[in-house]
């Protein structure tokens, strides 16, 4: 395969069977691994759907600066396929996240504004705010908390991927859950083919911090969740955390899998489906990153 762009190598993620996470009685699960796109996660999918479709709609200008708020990935990705296309763009995200995360974004000749890290994505997103209302005529607003792109994004790949790759025999699809874009997208799509496929959103508890995902009643919230997209919510919790921590370990020595943050609790929920689902079953980890934009944080000492 020759790519003519780096937006050809978006999508197409491949499935990996977990093999000696789950015990001999336990469902089959099979991961997803979302950092085998270009720029490393899930969120080179939604981006190269928001800045296309703003191009459609005749948005975007190279005289203008696109501006967006995140926690990392989608900055990432905005700034590689900004930087592809000629764009000029500035990231706002909290000074709390990895210093892996800002380098990269950094990178691609993106400019990135800090903002305090105790606010978190929600702070960021309230700065961003306060930059376009000041300077609305330097910016374009690309909002991956509410543009359905983020959504389309997903019901025409990673949803399709998945039943592609299954051939449709999926019992189980674990997601997280941030902007729910994923999540959303995805269970659309299988749900059309059959809607007894069960949908898993993971999610930090109200007041807990997991990069890469969000509580959809932090401050700022996404207005792409929609409750009915999923079949069942699972809160990650202060006392659930460290057990997510172990799973990262584990992933890594016994799979040869070395995943993220957001990844680890996704894991750690498909693990456990697994258990109570039994053999003859299938669930799939839709894993958001690896962890090489994490070995700064105390997590992988």
């Amino acid at each position: 395969m020759i790519a003519k762009n780096i937006t050809d190598l978006i999508g197409k993620t491949p499935l990996l069977r977990i093999n000696n996470l789950r015990g001999s009685g336990d469902a089959t699960v099979y991961a997803k691994l979302e950092w085998y796109n270009i720029g490393g996660s899930v969120k080179d999918r939604m981006a190269l759907y928001l800045i296309e479709y703003a191009e459609v709609a005749g948005r975007l200008s190279r005289n203008k600066t696109i501006l967006e708020a995140t926690s990392g990935n989608t900055g990432i990705a905005l700034a590689m396929i900004a930087a592809a296309k000629g764009y000029k763009i500035t990231i706002v995200m909290p000074e709390s996240v990895s210093v892996e995360r800002r380098k990269l974004i950094e990178a691609y000749g993106a400019e990135l504004i800090l903002s305090p890290g105790e606010k978190g994505t929600g702070g960021a997103v309230e700065l961003k705010q306060e930059l376009l209302t000041k300077y609305p005529v330097r910016y374009i607003d690309i909002d991956q908390f509410k543009d359905p792109a983020n959504i389309l994004a997903h019901y025409e790949t990673t949803g399709k991927e998945i039943l592609e790759q299954t051939n449709g025999e999926v019992d189980v699809i674990v997601v997280g859950v941030g902007t729910a874009g994923t999540g959303v997208g995805t269970s659309m799509r299988v749900k059309e083919y059959n809607p007894d496929i069960i949908i898993v959103g993971v999610m930090p508890k109200l007041g807990l911090s997991i990069q890469g995902l969000r509580n959809p009643e932090e401050p700022y919230p996404t207005q792409l969740f929609r409750k009915e997209s999923f079949d069942e919510i699972v809160e990650i919790t202060k006392e659930v955390l460290p057990k997510t921590f172990e799973v990262i370990q584990r992933t890594a020595k016994e799979e040869g899998l070395f995943i993220g943050l957001s990844a680890a609790s996704i894991m750690y929920v498909a693990l456990q489906k697994a258990k109570q689902l039994g053999k003859g079953k299938t669930v799939v980890a839709i894993l958001p990153d690896d962890g090489m934009k994490y070995l700064s944080t105390s997590v992988y000492d």
